[in-house]
């Protein structure tokens, strides 16, 4: 019997192949763990009607209740996708220009498990763009038990629906 590959190798091949299976069991079994998001959110892309108000519906899919706040900040729309305020805690995060500029409600929520909320907003500066951030307050309860996620989303808000999705001078190829 003759065989192309010596023994040594096919026997490194097949360890090789059985970890790849591993891998790819185990992400598997998670990927429907990270499918169950905490929020649905939509429309997930906001611009202010002619009055300047925005609407968007956060939906539960947590089996337990949770607690969020919401914020309106400035945002460019030609900066870096890796802007500053991706990383800050939102207390951190500095106010609009124009305090008045922008108005927010409700600015705190609870969600029982499956719930859902309306969030409205109104621009009155539509010179500028912003982000409207979603994030979740933690659980006093369950703090120093293991791993805790929270989940934080930043939905842009446009000038109107005609602003471009992709700025000018980016060419996507």
């Amino acid at each position: 019997m003759e065989h192309s590959q010596p023994p040594r190798q096919r026997c490194h091949r097949t360890r090789l192949h059985g970890s790849l299976v591993n891998v790819v069991v185990v992400l598997i079994s998670i990927i429907p763990l990270a499918g169950q998001a905490a929020l649905n959110i939509t429309p997930p892309q906001l611009a202010p009607d002619d009055q300047g108000v925005i609407a968007t519906e956060v939906r539960s899919s947590l089996s337990t209740p949770s607690r969020w706040s919401v914020r309106i900040v400035p945002w460019d729309p030609l900066a870096p996708e890796t802007s500053p305020s991706a990383a800050m805690p939102v207390s951190a995060l500095p106010l609009p220009s124009h305090p008045l500029g922008v108005e927010v409600s409700p600015r705190f929520f609870s969600l029982a498990g499956a719930g859902r909320q309306v969030i409205r907003a109104r621009i009155t500066d539509r010179s500028k763009h912003y982000r409207l951030l979603i994030e979740q307050i933690p659980d006093d309860t369950v703090r120093g038990q293991g791993v805790n996620f929270r989940f934080r989303f930043s939905l842009p808000i446009y000038k109107s629906s005609q602003d471009p999705l992709i700025p000018r001078g980016v060419v996507i190829q």
